[in-house]
This record gives structure tokens, C-alpha cells and sequence, in this order.
């Protein structure tokens, strides 16, 4: 067993983002403003590099990323109870994504969207947070093990939609 991970390869101290997410997330079920505030200023810099990936207007990521909070408060109460509140916060995002039309501005926007939950999660995680393996597991609570592989089916249907487009023609 590597220090730093338990037997099922999940990193063992809860990073402190995942925590604090927790503690917030608890606070906004209870429909505390000001917690949603402080969740946002912590996540915001995550979801606009996020959005930012599939989206290349800033007006525009802006309000996708105030849609996403929006909906993060809608729906505290789901969030207060989930045992990985960083996973269901970048969940949230991107159904926020899917549903907005502008968010396809990026030829990459329509690959990584649709890529299911957890892979574009943890796609967004290792490319806009700047993650490693490691972090995204502590983060996640997915084994690091099983990360890298999520990792490496998302590039391939990633590659796969890319190699698609490029033998219909459109990618010209």
C-alpha cells in the first residue's frame, strides 16, 4: 500500500477543497447566502477554466457559471447529502452545460459534454483543474487506479468523436 492511500487506492486525507466543499454545501441546504458566496468564491477559478474548455466567450462563461451556481443552490439539499460533493458540484456544472445551447462555442465543448458523469468530471478536473491522478482521487473519492482509467476512455471517445468528424469532413 502506497502512504497516503488506504487498501481500495483512495487517497486516505480528504483534500481540503472536498471539505470545505462539504461544510459549504450543508450551510447552502440550510439556506445559508452567504455560504453559496464563500462556495463560490472558492469554486469559481475550477468552473470558469471548466466552461472556459468548452466555451470561448467570457460574457458568456460568466453567465454559464452563475447559471451553475444557481443551480447548485436549487439543489443544495442533493448536494448536502452527497458523499462526494466535488464530483456532484462539477455534476451540476455540467448539466448546466448540456442544457445551455451556448455552450458548444468550442469544437471540443460538444466532445467533452458528452461524455457521461464520471469522465468529463474527471476530464474537467485533470484539464482545467490542473489535478493530478493522485488529487482527482482524494477529490473524487473514485481509486486512483480507476481514475487513470477514466482518464484514458475519455481521451479515447475524445479521439474517437475526433476521428469521426475528420472522416465525414466536417473537421476541415
Amino acid at each position: 500500500m502506497s502512504a497516503g492511500r488506504n487498501d481500495t487506492g483512495v487517497c486516505r486525507d480528504r483534500p481540503e477543497l472536498a471539505e470545505v466543499a462539504a461544510r459549504l454545501l450543508r450551510s447552502v441546504a440550510a439556506g445559508d447566502r452567504a455560504a453559496l458566496g464563500r462556495l463560490y468564491d472558492g469554486l469559481a477559478p475550477l468552473f470558469t477554466a471548466a466552461v472556459s474548455i468548452v466555451q470561448a466567450d467570457a460574457e458568456v462563461r460568466d453567465r454559464l457559471c452563475v447559471q451553475a451556481f444557481a443551480a447548485v443552490w436549487r439543489r443544495a439539499t442533493e448536494g448536502a447529502s452527497s458523499t462526494e460533493p466535488v464530483l456532484w458540484l462539477l455534476e451540476v456544472l455540467c448539466e448546466t452545460l448540456v442544457e445551455s445551447r451556448e455552450a458548444f462555442r468550442r469544437p471540443s465543448g460538444t466532445g467533452v459534454l458528452s461524455l457521461g458523469c464520471p469522465q468529463r468530471e474527471v476530464l474537467l478536473l485533470a484539464v482545467a483543474g490542473h489535478y493530478s491522478q493522485f488529487e482527482i482521487s482524494g477529490l473524487t473519492g473514485v481509486p486512483e487506479a480507476q481514475v487513470r482509467v477514466i482518464l484514458c476512455a475519455a481521451l479515447a471517445s475524445l479521439r474517437g468523436g475526433l476521428d469521426e468528424v475528420r472522416r465525414s469532413g466536417d473537421g476541415e
